[in-house]
């Protein structure tokens, strides 16, 4: 049976789908589309997907949670490149800093992107959101000098690359760029040319830096749901 992912466009969703493209594994996605489908349900368990995307389907079992479909995918021999041995230093690295993109800049992102999440006070947002700015600055300045020259790791091209390249994306027309960083910038440019990207980017009618009208309503409906 084929993988399918559940996806909302330009969500997270983009960053598993871009390791199963680069395995050339056999996959389907399937839209969830918040504003008409509420009840979505998967597997035995009867997993409700509102508020669950990307959720990836493999045979029986439901995964939600990016991180979690990343490693399940990241365990399969074909997609096994896209990250350093399981066992060595290096993977441990690698689980390190692939933690630290998800519970730390991804955060503060989100923060930036939408402050009302966590304010409600209308003259408290701005304040908050320069806050969030002044905090992703600093995790920019820890990655760059941190990461390898071209990859984030010196091993090669790994999920952290595209996952980094996606929160460079979301936060691509704001003020503070990920790419103002050297290194991070180089990291960023190889990651989104790369053939599987653009590939995922194209199925999901995404574009870079999403500067259309047609992207800037996606961008919003995401925003309202999923990132």
């Amino acid at each position: 049976m084929a993988l399918v992912l559940h996806y909302a466009p330009g969500s997270t969703a983009t960053i598993p789908q871009t390791v199963m493209e680069e395995a050339g594994m056999s996959y389907r996605l399937r839209l969830f589309d918040p504003l008409t489908e509420t009840n979505r349900t998967l597997g035995d368990t009867g997993l409700r997907l509102s508020g669950r995307i990307p959720a990836l389907e493999d045979d029986t079992l439901v995964i939600f949670e990016t991180g979690a479909i990343i490693q399940h995918l990241l365990l399969r021999t074909d997609a096994s490149f896209l990250m350093p041995p399981v066992g060595s230093k290096e993977h441990s690295r690698f689980l390190q800093w692939l933690f630290y993109l998800i519970t730390t800049p991804h955060r503060t992102v989100l923060e930036i992107l939408r402050p009302e999440s966590w304010v409600r006070d209308l003259n408290a947002r701005a304040q908050f959101r320069n806050a969030a700015f002044s905090r992703l600055a600093a995790q920019c300045d820890f990655l760059d000098a941190n990461v390898s020259d071209g990859t984030f790791m010196s091993y090669g091209y790994t999920v952290l690359d595209i996952y980094l390249t996606e929160l460079a994306r979301w936060i691509a027309d704001t003020d503070l760029p990920v790419t103002r960083w050297r290194r991070l910038a180089r990291i960023v440019d190889q990651s989104r040319a790369r053939p599987a990207y653009q590939r995922v980017l194209s199925s999901q009618d995404v574009t870079w830096p999403g500067s259309t009208a047609k992207d800037k309503r996606l961008t919003e409906r995401i925003l309202q749901r999923w990132l």
